[in-house]
């Protein structure tokens, strides 16, 4: 059976949300819940620190030099940033002031829309078509992870209303 590589990188990137999804609410939800919820933010955040691996995209060889350099500069550089605030969120909640919720709040912008602009560009740009390597995993298994835990952290920081009990929810 022959797949397209948009069909396998759609099924691919499905496949982890439904895996990461449940392991989000059937095991890190129920723990994070028990703990406050600057420690919860902070264990979130940690998955976003190790966003500066798409600088790699920069370097010679990584991927198909007919993919848009443009795209991949968007991409490396967004990504870079949210690693950046996610690190200064993780550092301010530590500190426990008030200034911590405003880094994740800040960090939580950053990401929103560094990741809505990288699906955007890479998907509209067809990098998917080209040889990517290990970024394939990257797209397929880091950013599903990513989305996973941002969804979480909005919901912690009470952006979106959540059931009685819930993480971010009342009480």
């Amino acid at each position: 059976m022959t797949v397209s590589p948009l069909d396998l990188l759609v099924l691919q990137i499905v496949a982890s949300f439904v895996a990461l999804g449940l392991l989000a609410h059937t095991v890190v939800a129920p723990r994070l819940r028990r703990i406050p919820r600057d420690r919860a933010l902070a264990a979130l955040l940690w998955i976003h620190v190790p966003r500066y691996i798409p600088l790699a995209l920069l370097a010679p060889g990584q991927i198909d030099p007919q993919v848009s350099l443009a795209a991949v500069r968007t991409i490396a550089w967004g990504d870079f940033a949210s690693a950046v605030f996610a690190t200064a969120a993780i550092v301010a909640l530590h500190v426990r002031g008030a200034a911590g919720l405003r880094w994740v709040g800040a960090f939580t912008v950053v990401s929103v829309l560094d990741i809505v602009v990288a699906l955007a560009i890479g998907l509209g740009s067809g990098v998917y078509q080209h040889p990517l390597g290990v970024a394939w995993y990257v797209l397929t298994l880091y950013v599903p992870a990513v989305c996973v835990s941002q969804a979480m952290i909005v919901g912690a920081l009470g952006w979106i209303p959540r059931r009685r009990g819930q993480l971010g929810g009342a009480a």
